[in-house]
């Protein structure tokens, strides 16, 4: 599980929308976007979003970074709360704000009593979204601050937990 990048454009308001498609049409030239939601991009790498950025300059328009995580469609969402959290593009692409969250594993570990369903169970009232790999582990999408609790949840059910992922500083 690999972060990935988001570049931010802040266009200028008063130029005309060709303005804004030669913008766009530059880009693609320059990088291949994972996806977008409006300005926001999506691209694998730190190194293409200094290039969109090193593009845009050029045209007066600045940009802020971010780390993002895309969720494939093997993941459960709680659609509730997710979209604090992160978007879903219109192409139905999944990405959770790095920013915000964190992604910890929660398994069975040595405990010859660990009781991990429970423990999902009970993890899965604060998940943003969640996958069941098939060694039984469990990834969970948390609250950036709630990486503590779940890992109070693993050790009250004998299992173990550990940050996949962690929030972006």
């Amino acid at each position: 599980m690999q972060p990935i990048y988001s570049v931010q454009l802040h266009l200028p308001e008063d130029k005309l929308p060709g303005y804004y498609a030669q913008i766009v049409k530059g880009i693609a030239d320059t990088v291949t976007l994972l996806d977008r939601d409006k300005t926001l991009l999506f691209v694998h790498s730190l190194a293409e979003a200094e290039a969109i950025e090193a593009f845009v300059a050029k045209y007066n328009v600045t940009c802020e970074y971010g780390q993002w995580v895309q969720l494939d469609d093997t993941w459960s969402i709680q659609m509730r709360t997710f979209t604090d959290y992160g978007l879903i593009t219109r192409s139905e692409n999944r990405f959770l704000d790095l920013a915000l969250a964190s992604v910890v594993s929660l398994s069975p570990g040595t405990a010859p009593d660990a009781e991990l369903a429970l423990a999902a169970e009970q993890a899965d009232e604060h998940a943003l979204a969640w996958q069941t790999q098939n060694d039984g582990q469990r990834l969970i999408a948390v609250d950036r601050h709630q990486t503590a609790l779940i890992a109070g949840i693993a050790r009250a059910y004998r299992c173990s937990s550990s940050v996949v992922l962690a929030a972006a500083d």
